[in-house]
């Protein structure tokens, strides 16, 4: 009996022993090649607090750039030996000159979520190449001109909501008034409906839950990042699957019923049907429906959330708010309507958004994974195959060496004299190179458009709910503020 219980006992501090040093076989890997890293620890690596939510995916790449000045830092998911690129001359070559090394997102490939499946954003290739090669052109600015009239109704909805329901309301969330506007413009853009969340929330709601920051959906969503294998075992799913199937019928019957009229409103969804009749076996309808949530994720946050942000800068401070309002007059002044060549001159607008992009990028950081072993040049560090790589927006963006005095909201940065100092490679807030944003130029047209519409209506100010500083959630990987809202104040023009 006693030489039993010793036999298990021996077998049980054997069987830990080997089961530790597989946990931490690759635990070596930066200190061998020379590389600063943060030391790990066994079964979740360095990404505990990102795990239990204790801090975002983003905070996380943020702190390491912060702690170190080298052009590259080491650190662990898990037992996965990983790298926060920081060098923009480095940053340039993995996302540009070397791209064939890094094609794909580190964020895996889910077979088990059919919508995710289909998205542009998690793709890999060689199905990537073939989905954006064909839907570049979706967004060029012939193709934009003809949706700015659908963009304009949806603004007009907006502003009547403000003036009917938020109009000198002591604080309004000008967040969800900026999002319902971002929902719209791509349901009339894309799903060809109209929708007018203001009044008929039921498809925003559906929308804003596909990627709502649950517990459980951020912990779903995290393990697409850093724990694969858990999604394999869970069937875990990226976004919210009933509203998914919601959103799915809509789009379908929408589609549907343009077929019965034959109609044409020369928008994305004309776009993507013509697609659909070259090649009907690839673009089926479940990859129609893919691509059109993904546009419908990425559109809406990073639309309706710059908007917002933009709003709450303005308020902060009313100076560049009223130079930008006095833009936007005289340029409408010289316009019987507001139209795309109207918009272009608008080059403080402009400005603005894009020193409201530098400040809060929607999504915070950058994501690859190494293809085929990549040797850094002039060193002897290799980054593995299948090795992801991160870059942190926030980190450079807030970075004064490239940004001086970087909480200071200064459009002036972007100004044509001066946005050619900016250090290329430091500032991306939908990326750069072959894995940019395709649906750049349609978000910066819905963005000026709403912020055309506010200012050219109302005057934005503080109000007792509006923060001093923004905190953000540190669930999600998404860039969003504290309790998902930005209280301010509308006031009119014309009162």
């Amino acid at each position: 009996m006693v030489t039993f219980l010793t036999t298990c006992i021996c077998l049980g501090i054997i069987s830990f022993i080997l089961f530790y040093f597989y946990l931490t076989r690759n635990f070596n890997y930066w200190k061998n090649q020379n590389v600063p890293y943060f030391k790990p620890n066994p079964i979740f690596g360095n990404v505990f607090s990102v795990i239990v939510q204790k801090t975002s995916i983003n905070g996380y790449l943020n702190f390491l750039y912060k702690s170190n000045s080298l052009p590259y830092i080491g650190f662990f998911i898990f037992d996965q030996p990983s790298v926060l690129i920081r060098d923009p001359a480095l940053l340039k070559r993995i996302l540009v000159s070397d791209f064939n090394y890094f094609q794909d997102r580190s964020i895996m490939h889910n077979e088990y979520d059919k919508y995710t499946n289909n998205m542009l954003f998690m793709a890999k290739q060689p199905k990537w190449k073939i989905l954006r090669t064909n839907l570049s052109p979706a967004f060029s600015s012939g193709k934009l001109k003809h949706m700015v009239g659908l963009i304009l109704e949806v603004g007009d909805d907006m502003v009547n909501y403000i003036k009917a329901a938020r109009l000198n309301e002591e604080s309004s969330d000008c967040r969800n008034i900026s999002i319902k506007y971002a929902i719209d413009a791509i349901a009339t853009c894309a799903f060809g409906i109209r929708t007018n969340s203001h009044q008929n929330p039921e498809f925003a709601i559906a929308s804003k839950k596909l990627l709502e920051p649950t517990p459980l959906r951020a912990i779903q969503m995290a393990a697409h990042y850093f724990a694969p294998s858990l999604v394999k075992i869970f069937h875990m799913t990226f976004s919210d699957q009933d509203s998914c199937r919601y959103l799915e019928k809509v789009l379908l019957k929408s589609m549907r019923e343009r077929e019965n009229v034959n109609t044409s409103r020369r928008d994305f969804m004309d776009f993507m049907k013509e697609m659909q009749m070259k090649d009907s076996h690839f673009f089926s309808d479940d990859v129609l429906v893919g691509i059109f949530l993904q546009y419908l994720i990425a559109g809406f946050e990073s639309t309706g959330g710059t908007i917002a942000f933009t709003l709450y800068e303005l308020c902060v401070n009313p100076t560049i708010q009223n130079r930008l309002r006095n833009e936007i007059l005289t340029v409408l002044a010289k316009h019987e309507t507001l139209t795309y060549e109207a918009i272009q001159e608008m080059t403080y607008l402009h400005m603005v958004i894009k020193e409201t992009l530098r400040k809060f990028p929607p999504l915070p950081f950058l994501d690859r994974v190494c293809n085929t072993t990549y040797t850094i040049p002039n060193t002897d560090i290799a980054i593995k195959e299948g090795m992801p790589v991160f870059i942190s927006l926030t980190a450079l963006h807030y970075d004064e060496k490239y940004f001086p005095n970087p909480m200071l909201f200064d459009p002036e940065r972007f100004s044509p004299e001066n946005k050619s100092s900016i250090t290329p490679y430091t500032y991306m807030p939908f990326s750069e190179g072959y894995r940019n944003c395709s649906g750049i130029k349609f978000g910066i047209l819905s963005m000026s458009i709403g912020i055309i519409k506010i200012l050219s209506n109302f005057e934005v100010i503080t109000c007792k709910d509006t923060p001093t500083v923004i905190s953000f959630e540190t669930s999600g990987f998404l860039l969003t503020p504290l309790s998902d809202k930005i209280n301010v104040t509308f006031r009119s023009l014309n009162p």
